[in-house]
């Protein structure tokens, strides 16, 4: 029992051997594997204690040392191949909870080990697979998901550098029941459609798909979503993808490359995220959103909380605040609005048709800016916004020197009037 292990401990004085062996196996989880195995030399106590932690963390990193530095990466990934071997055979923990592991180098059988590892940490149930393999040459297979007669106890899986086929994707949907926290990092998709009725937080970052189908997502449950997708990796976003989440979409949040992707791409992205209440936009270009050929945007009833980065980009001034204008148009209920780096090299006329009434906006907050050709679009904001709170500007002194800035500052509280806007915070930095 818990208590008659820790009575010797007690008497001699040691706290720490002391705590029951829960508080301890729970300690020993957040350790590199070879640390928690290195604690059998404290007393015995802690002999067998590191059999039974509910956690394996896993890292080539750890294998080097100071005496060992000089070591061929063949020795490094030897001494790393012989101690989990021992430590998968002599872990006896009454359930897995948690199995992580990093490989940015490895010796060129390095495939052989890992599938064996991992193939391991699977039977064993997890609640947590963290399996990061950047870096590695090579491409690696994840073996199916939920084999064994137990229900799949998944709760939280992230994958760094994996090609995934359809059964990966069958497993999602049907085999993984307590599945609530999925990223994806630069794998490879060989399938059509992400599918979880359970799924709570999705992040894909820098995927390649090899179809050329749309990726469809459907997640009914799923509160956050983050796709990221830049020039370095032809990702699956070129053929495009949707997103089905229902009404619990709260947060969302899509980076791209200037270009990348075509604007009847991203108009069909925006589209599918009408639902959420804070969303974070970059480099979207501003026909997404002004061609009339890609239909209507949907109007984004629920959205509170805005950030544009490098969004809205064009060859013409005009399209740029038109197509800025056009997009607050759809978000008629928006609170707090953030935008960085919206350059324009000249001070196009901003007419009532292009800026909506912001009735509901409280906090502006203009990051990186260069008010010499923004200035026009601030007013604009200030005279749109009858409830604004909160005006926060981040000027690039860079370009212009203090007497310049001390100048705009003035003009920005000359359109600002305390009888007219009840701002009662506005900072300049």
């Amino acid at each position: 029992m818990e208590g008659s292990a820790a009575k010797p401990a007690r008497a001699a004085g040691d706290r720490l051997s002391a705590l029951p062996d829960g508080l301890l196996h729970r300690v020993l989880s957040f350790l590199p594997a070879q640390e928690v195995v290195h604690t059998t030399v404290l007393s015995k106590r802690w002999k067998d204690l590191w059999r039974s932690v509910p956690a394996i963390n896993l890292n080539i990193r750890d294998f080097y040392t100071r005496a060992s530095s000089d070591d061929s990466l063949e020795k490094t990934s030897e001494k790393m191949e012989d101690f989990t071997y021992n430590l998968l055979l002599l872990h006896k923990a009454p359930s897995l909870d948690a199995f992580r592991l990093r490989l940015d180098s490895a010796s060129q059988d390095w495939r052989r080990h890992v599938d064996r590892w991992i193939r391991c940490a699977i039977n064993d149930n997890p609640l947590v697979l963290d399996v990061d393999l950047t870096l590695l040459s090579g491409v690696y297979h994840l073996p199916h998901l939920g084999v064994g007669s137990s229900p799949c106890r998944l709760k939280m899986l992230r994958l760094v550098a994996v090609s995934l086929d359809k059964s990966f994707a069958e497993g999602l949907r049907s085999g993984c029941p307590n599945l609530e926290d999925l990223e994806l990092y630069r794998c490879e998709f060989r399938f059509r459609r992400i599918q979880s009725n359970t799924l709570k937080n999705l992040v894909v970052c820098d995927c390649e798909k090899s179809t050329g189908d749309i990726l469809v997502i459907r997640a009914p449950r799923l509160v956050s979503y983050r796709i990221i997708c830049h020039y370095s990796y032809t990702g699956f976003t070129l053929d495009g993808v949707t997103l089905d989440a229902g009404t619990s979409l709260a947060r969302a949040s899509v980076e791209l490359s200037f270009g990348q992707l075509s604007p009847r791409t991203e108009a069909m992205v925006l589209g599918s995220l009408y639902n959420v209440t804070s969303l974070e936009l970059y480099c979207f270009q501003a026909m997404a959103v002004l061609d009339n050929e890609l239909g209507e945007l949907p109007i984004f009833g629920n959205l509170r909380t805005l950030s544009l980065q490098y969004c809205f980009d064009s060859g013409n001034d005009m399209q740029k605040v038109k197509a800025l204008g056009r997009f607050l148009q759809k978000c008629p209920n928006l609170e707090k609005l953030t935008f960085n780096n919206f350059w324009v090299k000249v001070r196009p006329f901003i007419g009532p048709a292009e800026f909506p009434m912001l009735e509901n906006l409280r906090t502006l907050c203009v990051g990186a800016c260069d008010l010499y050709d923004n200035f026009q679009i601030l007013c604009h904001f200030l005279r749109k916004s009858p409830n604004l709170e909160k005006l926060t500007l981040e000027i690039l002194r860079s370009f212009y020197g203090r007497e310049w800035n001390s100048q705009v500052e003035e003009e920005i509280f000359s359109v600002y009037k305390p009888g007219v806007f009840p701002m009662s915070e506005a900072k300049i930095y």
